[in-house]
């Protein structure tokens, strides 16, 4: 049973241990996938077997001539199964809009993230590569939803970065779920709680969204809010700096000024500036940051998901 406290998010079946694969067995399953599943609630979905593929089968891919994008049997060619993967995409956008994030299958002519081989009339590798076709129609259904590739998930700094993604959007979904526009109260309280890590990956813009927020679009309140969410979401899509990540500690430590004192204060810019030379990992100033607000707790920095080590990455690779 899918739990509402959870983001949802769609992902392959074969790798989560179902056997719908064209070979009839599943993938290996993934420790970082079981470690995902943990804080959120993964959806198995095979739009080859949604479709009425049958387990095994011959494997299908992506065929590609002027007349367009195809995806066939391997060796036979003699049905186009890319309407009924854009048609089935299609149901699942409409059905799970509350998905916050969505995990594909690596290589996969249906579910395939990127660089998905594609064929000529011949059966001739193209040099050219694609998104499947499955994926792409539900990323042109929603092009914010937050989407990674399982192989890709293997690497600290995008596994993190999905998950920050996944977890804003999944509240973002959750404001919404009345259907009525959000207020500007609503936007500037979602946008308070990610303010610092924005500025960790965009200065830029933490800048437009602070001037959009400035004051209502009286006229049209929706095109505000899709304009916050729009450039929020693709903030978070960049990848953070070490400048970034230092700029929004040193922001963040301001809050402290009347609590500590000057040698705490000295001992929290030695750490941050070692983090930007790149002596620690980002974990050590982010601690030690958090040790001081147990201590002297505020309200507005307890709420930033900056601070929380969910949202942190693994390794001091940025």
């Amino acid at each position: 049973m899918l739990n509402d406290n959870k983001p949802k998010v769609g992902i392959g079946a074969c790798l989560v241990g179902h056997a719908v694969r064209y070979s009839g067995d599943a993938k290996k399953r993934s420790h970082v996938l079981d470690k995902l599943s943990e804080t959120m609630d993964m959806l198995p979905l095979c739009p080859e077997v949604a479709i009425g593929l049958p387990v095994p089968r011959e494997p299908i891919r992506i065929v590609e001539n002027d007349s367009g994008i195809y995806v066939k049997d391997s060796e036979s060619q003699t049905v186009d199964y890319a309407e009924p993967l854009r048609t089935f995409a299609n149901e699942m956008a409409e059905k799970h809009s509350d998905f916050a994030g969505y995990i594909f299958v690596k290589g996969s002519p249906s579910c395939g993230f990127e660089r998905v081989k594609r064929y000529n009339d011949k059966g001739n590798a193209l040099p050219n590569t694609g998104v499947g076709v499955y994926a792409q129609q539900l990323m042109d259904n929603d092009p914010l939803l937050p989407v990674e590739e399982n192989g890709r998930l293997h690497d600290p700094n995008l596994r993190e970065n999905f998950v920050r993604r996944v977890h804003a959007y999944h509240e973002w979904k959750q404001i919404n779920r009345t259907g009525e526009v959000p207020t500007l109260h609503q936007l500037s309280r979602f946008y308070s709680r990610y303010k610092y890590l924005v500025m960790a990956h965009s200065i830029t813009t933490y800048k437009a969204i602070g001037r959009l927020l400035s004051k209502p679009d009286r006229q049209n309140p929706q095109r505000q809010a899709d304009q916050f969410i729009d450039m929020l979401m693709t903030a978070l899509k960049s990848s953070a700096t070490r400048k970034g990540y230092t700029n929004a500690l040193s922001h963040i430590k301001g809050y402290l000024k009347r609590d500590i004192s000057s040698t705490e204060r000295i001992s929290i810019d030695d750490v941050i500036d070692q983090y930007r030379t790149g002596d620690v990992p980002l974990i050590v100033p982010v601690t030690l940051l958090n040790h001081y607000f147990n201590t002297y707790p505020n309200d507005y920095i307890g709420q930033q998901t900056f601070l929380q080590n969910s949202v942190i990455p693994a390794k001091a690779g940025i």
